[in-house]
């Protein structure tokens, strides 16, 4: 079980994925975007499922998450709807581990993504 954390602006979409996430044996806790920083560096989440835009940047939480050696290593998909290829690239070159665009995303595939995340991302165990 891990635990995941869902910064997200829409509540409704994000109590839809918790659900989703939480049916799979995982840990899911909505956090507001204000306190997304404080609360994953406080936290240490095993994934971080991140919206782009929100009255906050995403862009700008995950640049401060990956610049910081206490989170750097945590795994971030991005969620949003931004079909952009400068905020996509953006995204990935401050260190999202993915993303996946809301529109073309059910919540049965997301938890995919996130069971699938987490097993390319986690330590091995001897």
């Amino acid at each position: 079980m891990a635990n995941v954390f869902v910064v997200e602006d829409d509540l409704t979409l994000a109590q839809i994925y918790k659900q989703n996430i939480e049916a799979g044996g995982h840990q899911v806790e909505i956090i507001a975007a204000e306190k997304a920083v404080e609360e994953i560096k406080a936290k240490n989440p095993n994934l971080v499922l991140l919206d782009i835009l929100m009255p906050v940047n995403g862009l700008d939480i995950l640049r401060e998450i990956k610049n910081d050696p206490q989170s750097s290593d945590i795994p971030v998909l991005l969620l949003t709807n931004v079909a952009e290829n400068e905020s996509i690239s953006k995204g990935l070159e401050y260190g999202a581990y993915g993303y996946l665009l809301k529109s073309e995303t059910t919540p049965n595939t997301v938890l995919s993504r996130v069971n699938r995340t987490l097993e390319e991302t986690s330590p091995a165990t001897p």
